[in-house]
């Protein structure tokens, strides 16, 4: 077999948002013109590199395993754990009185039986609506799970995780999820990513020894210096971005960056994603992967 080495986003808007938006683009901007080389020192790489899985990317479970449960929920978290999965991906978003709860839409009508703006509604009032009916009547009842609901699952395996911040969060919705990780003991297996500049610019202030990921659809004409300017030990982009830009992928190893590229389900382009040496891949389908990989390995 072969297998050899040969996300429209969320936002929630406000006139303090925006500030922090504007404030953190100027600050952004002061980075890459003046001195880039000034943020390159990382945080430690959790994600690692293909030393951690035999020479082959690792299998990042895209929201869980979604092909045997409900997407960012306790039970495909636990089933993607059992795939074989290295890697947990999972995203955050904050309620109306700032708690972190796992799902991945900006309104809750696709994977719940509630509707509108999940920004808008309360922890409690999240807790009270059903997150898995729309999978499958097995599913029924199954709540969205907070942020510290999941954790214990992570702290109790091996794996790593992979966790998107949805949407623009403040300094005061990061802090408690910096200090629920270290809490939890796991500082030194998850990376934080985001598509947005002014949260990955306040986590680096809030929590600096937190690993940091850059989340894009297509690589900045320099990706090393967007990475630097964010303080970004890995970037996290479409397999096309790639195939546009080749040599983008032997940049951004030179300069000791770990590269993930998403949401992959066909071997073929899991084969693409070994030649590029990339150092993980995010999927829907993790226990196929998994068996691809074993196989590969022998």
């Amino acid at each position: 077999m072969p297998l050899t080495r040969t996300i429209d986003r969320p936002r929630r808007y406000s006139v303090r948002r925006s500030t922090a938006a504007f404030t953190a683009t100027l600050a952004l901007v002061a980075v890459l013109t003046f001195d880039h080389t000034a943020a390159t020192v990382h945080a430690a790489q959790p994600l690692g590199s293909f030393g951690l899985n035999d020479g082959l990317p690792l299998t990042v479970a895209h929201r869980g395993d979604p092909a045997a449960a409900p997407e960012n929920t306790m039970p495909a978290f636990e089933a993607a754990l059992r795939s074989g999965a290295q890697v947990l991906e999972l995203d955050l978003q904050a309620t109306a009185d700032g708690h972190a709860v796992l799902f991945h839409d900006e309104v809750l009508d696709r994977t719940t039986n509630g509707s509108g703006p999940i920004a808008e509604r309360t922890l409690a009032e999240l807790q009270t609506l059903d997150a898995g009916s729309w999978y499958g009547s097995a599913w029924a009842g199954t709540s969205i799970p907070t942020f510290t609901e999941f954790l214990p699952l992570l702290q109790s395996s091996n794996a790593r995780a992979l966790i998107e911040l949805k949407g623009i969060w403040t300094p005061d919705e990061l802090r408690p999820v910096a200090a629920a990780i270290y809490r939890a003991g796991v500082q030194d297996r998850v990376v934080l990513a985001s598509f947005e500049t002014p949260t990955l610019l306040d986590l680096w202030r809030e929590a600096p020894s937190l690993a940091r990921a850059v989340v894009v659809r297509r690589l900045p004409d320099d990706p090393v210096a967007f990475a630097a300017a964010h303080g970004a030990s890995t970037v996290v982009t479409s397999l096309r971005s790639f195939q546009v830009e080749p040599e983008a992928a032997e940049r951004l190893r030179a300069a000791g960056l770990t590269i993930i590229v998403y949401t992959l389900n066909r071997a073929d382009l899991w084969q693409q994603a070994v030649d590029l040496g990339v150092d993980g891949v995010v999927t829907d389908a993790p226990r196929r992967l998994a068996q691809v990989q074993a196989a590969t390995r022998g």
